[in-house]
């Protein structure tokens, strides 16, 4: 800024020229109290010289009527009142030195200054604001000095004087703040203009800080334990468009060196956030922070989900399973529950013909598991097969692995014949369908014999097997191997 009467560059902050002492004020220039007191000052000093003056006329004039009336008094009478004379003029110039107002020790303190001494200048407007706490003038011009010193703590401090108090008037609580103002952001303290306009209770802080500082960023959703991932939003809170939003994940305080907020934060990987966001307005003055703790905890992972549905079946069929990213599925078909030791689902499982019972399960990284999910299957090809077509298949293989002559079921070496007759039907687990057919011993007297070998015939495709039973009763088949 340059100085209106002398035109010297006065520094940013200072509220009075270092040159001619001009006072710089951020409002109307006129100040009442000060020219009241400069007012008074000179007119009592003029108040006493002319009554000096008058005095002194007065004190001629009696000398004169006494020396006339007395004609030739003694000299010792002549002494004893001039003496008096120079006591009396003494004793009113000390007193009139000696009065301390606050224009004393300001023209001290500049006398100071100008000799280099700035400390002993601040020394006396310390003491001149002790003794006359209300006047401004000394106020402003302590706080000049501090901040010229470097000491910017107490230049604030000095003006806090007239911002924390009622006593001083509007324009004069503006130029202290927009001083302090001025000082913090000049330092690089914006964080601090904030602590000041909010923690004043006033219309004029409040005024300055709708000026100021920027609205507090608004964060959505609210801090909380989440079991999935979340979408951060942050809103500056106003339509400025000079007002930028700045935010941290650490923990620690943002400012105009965060992260830019420029579009969600997506919070998908398990722990704990702090996020801490502030705005930035125009004059690079930072809003109070807004800070939300969010914690993310993976949970049970969703259920495996099984694309073929429970039911019956008539062709071949693959069993398609789906899990979410990070997670594995595992499934048994023996009616036990599977476990991470159960067999791990890879690809798509070919669907067993006949009845099947598949129950899966799936497992994320921590191991936590989902519920099992359970499908029962009955895949059952369409008969192509007839009875008697699976007889003559029985047969004919027969002849061909060597075990009869021809089709009418001679043996080698044995009287009589063989006979095939369809018995029944059967479902075997994992197999399929088959036609059961048995066979008969036929005797040259024509007695009928069951032979005890049984043949398994599949309805669909008509291949042969040997059926036999397991210890538990369950039917297998058996190859028919070359005689």
């Amino acid at each position: 800024m340059i100085c209106p009467v002398c035109g010297k560059e006065i520094p940013e902050g200072h509220m009075y020229c270092d040159q001619c002492g001009k006072e710089i004020n951020f409002v109307p220039d006129f100040e009442p109290e000060v020219e009241n007191e400069i007012n008074a000052t000179l007119s009592g000093v003029a108040d006493e010289l002319n009554k000096e003056e008058k005095l002194k006329a007065l004190r001629v004039q009696k000398r004169k009527n006494f020396f006339n009336a007395l004609k030739k008094k003694s000299t010792t009478i002549l002494g004893f009142s001039a003496t008096i004379i120079i006591i009396v003029i003494v004793v009113s110039l000390i007193i009139a030195f000696h009065s301390r107002s606050a224009i004393y020790y300001i023209s001290l303190a500049e006398s100071s200054r100008n000799r280099g001494e700035l400390d002993k200048a601040i020394e006396y407007l310390d003491e001149g604001n002790k003794d006359h706490p209300d006047s401004t003038e000394i106020i402003f011009r302590l706080s000049d000095y501090y901040l010229e010193a470097g000491d910017t703590e107490k230049a604030v401090e000095t003006l806090r004087q007239i911002t924390s108090s009622d006593r001083f008037s509007e324009e004069k609580m503006i130029n202290a703040y927009e001083g302090i103002i001025s000082i913090y952001k000049e330092s690089g303290q914006s964080g601090k203009i904030v602590e000041v306009l909010n923690s004043d209770d006033n219309e004029i802080a409040a005024g300055l800080k709708d000026k100021y500082i920027p609205a507090i960023p608004v964060m959505n959703p609210a801090g909380d334990t989440y079991e999935d991932s979340i979408t951060v939003t942050i809103s500056k809170g106003t339509t400025d468009e000079n007002v930028l939003v700045y935010y941290t994940v650490n923990g620690s305080d943002p400012d105009d060196t965060g992260i830019p907020y420029e579009k969600e934060i997506v919070l998908d990987a398990e722990g704990e956030y702090k996020i801490k966001a502030v705005s930035v307005n125009r004059y690079g003055f930072i809003s109070s922070v807004v800070e939300n703790t969010y914690t993310i905890e993976s949970g049970a992972p969703d259920d495996p989900v099984i694309m073929e549905a429970s039911g019956e079946y008539n062709q071949n069929t693959m069993i398609v399973a789906v899990t979410e990213p990070g997670t594995s599925i595992f499934y048994t078909t023996d009616g036990s529950d599977p476990s991470m030791d159960s067999k791990q689902y890879i690809s798509p499982i070919a669907m067993p013909v006949g009845e099947s019972h598949f129950k899966f399960i799936a497992f994320n990284n921590e191991g936590e598991c989902s519920e099992i999910v359970e499908r029962e299957y009955h895949l059952v090809f369409a008969r192509l097969i007839s009875k008697e077509q699976a007889v003559n298949s029985v047969v004919s293989t027969l002849v061909r692995l060597g075990y009869i002559l021809d089709d009418t079921g001679k043996e080698i070496g044995v009287p009589g014949h063989n006979e095939y007759i369809y018995k029944s039907e059967i479902e075997i687990q994992g197999a399929g369908e088959y036609y059961v057919i048995d066979e008969v011993r036929v005797g040259n007297d024509g007695t009928r014999t069951p032979s005890g070998r049984l043949y398994a015939v599949n309805t669909h495709d008509g291949s042969v097997n040997r059926l036999g039973y397991d210890n538990s009763g369950k039917p297998v088949l058996i190859t028919i191997s070359n005689r």
